[in-house]
């Protein structure tokens, strides 16, 4: 009884010193509650990039899937975590490792915002990045008439780019 007893109070010290020898960097990497995608956006999105091969993005409630476009650009399935700007701008400096951790764990940055007067769902793979590169930005739906049909679009945009993207393959293609 005296050995479990023992037993117990170095567990419980060896936890509380694990637990309170957490460092900034470490905080850098927690996340914040999951996202849920407004369910316009969820489902396979489809388009041809920059005319040429068919790509798809997969949207789930939690979760993003993006293609394969090089070893450099994030790709596979992601889950969306909210972060506020304080804990953004307390972390700042720890942006590259936190960014590493969060992608070996495929976290994804996300949040809600508007801009010109639309709701947008900002995505970064950058965890302390928020927006500004080529491999996030923020995502929308809307509609385009089409020889006279009304088709449903995802739109990605980024500081550098937009690219838009159909609910099948056929549309995909008739718009590329």
């Amino acid at each position: 009884m005296k050995k479990l007893k023992v037993g117990i109070i170095f567990f419980i010290a060896i936890t509380s010193c694990a637990l309170l020898g957490t460092n900034k960097v470490a905080a850098a990497y927690s996340h914040g509650s999951r996202v849920t995608t407004p369910k316009a956006m969820r489902g396979t999105w489809y388009t041809y990039d920059y005319g040429r091969s068919l790509n798809k993005i997969k949207i789930a409630s939690h979760t993003i899937t993006l293609p394969f476009l090089g070893k450099q650009v994030p790709h596979g399935t992601y889950t969306l975590y909210q972060q506020d700007k304080t804990f953004f701008d307390k972390s700042f400096k720890y942006q590259k490792r936190a960014s590493k951790y969060a992608s070996d764990h495929h976290w994804m940055a996300s949040w809600k915002y508007r801009y010109q007067g639309h709701e947008y769902l900002g995505i970064d793979p950058f965890w302390l990045d928020l927006g500004d590169n080529d491999f996030g930005g923020g995502l929308r739906v809307t509609s385009v008439t089409k020889n006279g049909r009304k088709l449903k679009q995802l739109i990605l945009k980024n500081p550098n780019s937009i690219r838009r993207f159909y609910q099948s393959r056929s549309i995909a293609k008739l718009m590329r």
